[in-house]
């Protein structure tokens, strides 16, 4: 049987839905806000089934609806690709946009007035089995330090039970927004050596505060987190407009 997946980040619509159905707006979510781009090559069913926390099954079915209107690819002895990202309007009303117009600055700024008393409130309300899930999330990324795309699921998945464990679904519908704004660079930051180890780090120390109980060291880890986020956006920024001259 499937365990519980937490896709309240998906609009309240998606609770009619079986959870086939909720997996492949994840995954269409993920694609619309360049978490996963085109070419990329999704983790195995395996894989894909313990971050989400469903059955292969699941994740298989969930593959083969978005190979039916063309997201993704699947090909005979290899690994499923996307394809495309764009055209999808059977699914615009689950997924949330991408900010447009907003600076690296205001979208930080922004993380920290918001998600700092978020992380703050998430640490009093969430439960062990919360808690459990965070701890999976991190442990399971221990071993994706050299698989960018599948950490990137995972981070994508680890940051948003937080944001549910606030309990406040605006606010959480928000963040994801803020979450999604500049995938492009932070492709290009965690392609470098070390990036992944980083990001993994700063998970350590959040969970750590999770699983004390704190919320001023988890507040603190994640502001830790947020500035370097934060730092290496600018850079590659910087780095990607040069090599566009």
């Amino acid at each position: 049987m499937d365990a519980p997946l937490n896709l309240q980040n998906i609009k309240s619509g998606l609770s009619k839905l079986t959870i086939r159905e909720q997996v492949s707006h994840r995954l269409a979510a993920m694609v619309q806000a360049g978490i996963l781009r085109t070419g990329d090559e999704l983790p195995s069913e395996r894989e894909l089934a313990a971050t989400l926390e469903v059955s292969r099954e699941t994740v298989r079915g969930a593959i083969q609806m978005l190979a039916a209107i063309g997201m993704v690819e699947i090909s005979q002895g290899s690994r499923t690709r996307i394809a495309r990202t764009e055209g999808f309007s059977s699914y615009n009303s689950v997924t949330q946009p991408v900010l447009s117009g907003q600076s690296a600055d205001e979208v930080y700024q922004a993380r920290l007035m918001i998600e700092l008393p978020v992380i703050r409130t998430a640490v009093e309300c969430i439960d062990d089995d919360g808690i459990a899930r965070l701890r999976r999330l991190v442990d399971a990324q221990r071993e994706m330090l050299e698989d960018t795309i599948r950490f990137q699921i995972s981070d994508a998945e680890f940051h948003d039970a937080i944001y549910q464990a606030s309990g406040n679904e605006l606010v959480a519908g928000f963040l994801r927004q803020l979450f999604s704004f500049g995938m492009e660079y932070r492709r290009h930051v965690l392609l470098r050596q070390g990036s992944v180890s980083l990001s993994l780090a700063d998970h350590i120390d959040i969970l750590d505060g999770f699983e004390q109980r704190d919320p001023t060291a988890a507040a603190e880890a994640m502001q830790h987190h947020l500035d370097r986020i934060h730092r290496t956006t600018l850079e590659a920024i910087a780095e990607t407009s040069v090599d566009r001259r």
